[in-house]
């Protein structure tokens, strides 16, 4: 393992391996896992923050061969080479929402990066239902840019082939190849309350659920097209008033174009599903907050297909670029495998023993399980419907039309 970098020898260590600091500056170490803030929202690996005199300020983060919540669930280490390799690869394509990369240590799996103490993490955010225009827009150029420049219609086949023998990253694909598509693989002990119980047995009797959650996950461990983040929840997009940053991106792997979008829009589908349900706002706030919701998910995808369009006319090998109907296919599987993929990790989190922290703006235990109960009504009609969408309004009016009539059953 080498050296465990703790709030006693980072100090030395950083003075020792790099420059960033004076020698003669006082440094404060904080262990972030050790803060109060509700808004922390890992559980995997070490993270602190090393601060001089003068305010500014980094990020060590380093992988121990153990998940930090769970000493005894062993990972391996490798994690932090290929995190800081995709970080390095993403920067080089869009590195106006990577956070910047000072210092890598491969033998003690630890690197340095920005601290981006200005942006919060969007879930949290988005419960105190604050919005951000340039989001859609920001996302979109993210994924279509990583996804189209780490892939074979850009690269060479030599250098696609090397980024799928590098990326392979089996234990941590893994866990979300498992955790995000079948039911109780993540199980905690953590007792569900009854109603929670029965609704999570309902969903997962119907046939198509069992069905569609298997599908997505062939798609997702067999379509190795490009670089994916892998992990792409709304707590690894830190925001800012006018820009983003991707963080935590030690789950990449080489998937499907659709990897990342399905993973990133099962989110708003819960805090739409947790807005629905909210009693400390006006029914008017709550239709404007929703209308923003449905919009940032239509905005995504549509930017996503303008922003790969424009690199495949741009830079896309001529031998895909010259053939009609090529790029229309590809844009058609990614909207039916991003649906699957979105509905799959919504169901199976929402499902799950894990807290869903999107839900803890609702202080109501009832309500709360009204809101997961949503989650897994639209995600089940989307498995239903997704084989005759023709683009993302199709997904926009099923959320609308489930949440309706759910609404209206159980006299909200």
């Amino acid at each position: 393992m080498g050296l465990i970098l703790d709030n006693e020898n980072i100090e030395l260590y950083v003075k020792k391996r790099t420059k960033l600091f004076d020698q003669h500056s006082e440094l404060t170490i904080v262990n972030i896992a050790d803060q109060d803030d509700e808004e922390t929202d890992g559980f995997v690996n070490f993270l602190f923050r090393i601060i001089d005199d003068a305010g500014k300020s980094v990020i060590l983060k380093q992988a121990r061969p153990y998940i930090r919540v769970f000493d005894e669930a062993s990972l391996d280490v490798s994690r932090n080479k290929l995190e800081y390799e995709t970080m390095r690869i993403r920067s080089n394509i869009c590195h106006n929402y990577v956070p910047e990369i000072f210092h890598i240590d491969y033998e003690n799996n630890a690197f340095i990066m920005e601290d981006c103490k200005d942006y919060r993490p969007l879930r949290f955010e988005m419960s105190k239902m604050k919005r951000f225009d340039d989001l859609a827009k920001q996302i979109s150029e993210y994924m279509s840019k990583s996804n189209f420049y780490t892939s074979e219609y850009f690269l060479s086949s030599e250098d696609h082939k090397g980024l799928q023998a590098a990326f392979v990253n089996i234990e941590m694909r893994n866990i979300i190849e498992n955790a995000a598509f079948i039911k109780d693989y993540v199980n905690v002990g953590t007792r569900r309350d009854d109603i929670h119980e029965t609704i999570v047995e309902w969903i997962w009797q119907q046939e198509i659920v069992q069905l569609e959650t298997l599908k997505s996950r062939d798609i997702f461990m067999k379509k190795g097209q490009c670089l994916v983040h892998g992990d792409l929840h709304t707590s690894n997009v830190l925001v800012s008033e006018d820009n983003i940053k991707i963080i935590d991106m030690e789950y990449t792997f080489m998937g499907p174009f659709s990897a990342d979008m399905g993973y990133f829009l099962a989110n708003f589908i819960f805090a739409y599903s947790a807005l629905m349900m909210r009693e400390d706002c006006s029914t008017s706030e709550r239709s404007d907050y929703a209308k923003y919701i449905l919009e940032t998910i239509e905005e995504t995808v549509d930017n996503y297909y303008k922003n790969f369009r424009l690199c495949w006319e741009k830079d896309a090998k001529e031998i895909y670029r010259k053939v009609p109907g090529y790029l229309e296919n590809i844009e058609k599987d990614f909207l039916f495998e991003s649906m699957g993929i979105m509905a799959s990790a919504a169901i199976c989190r929402v499902t799950g023993d894990f807290e869903l922290t999107d839900l803890n703006c609702i202080d109501d235990p009832l309500k709360k399980n009204k809101a997961r109960s949503l989650v897994m009504l639209i995600c089940h009609q989307v498995f239903k419907e997704r084989e005759k969408y023709g683009g993302i309004k199709d997904l926009i009016k099923t959320i609308v039309d489930t949440s309706k009539v759910f609404i209206s059953i159980n006299g909200f």
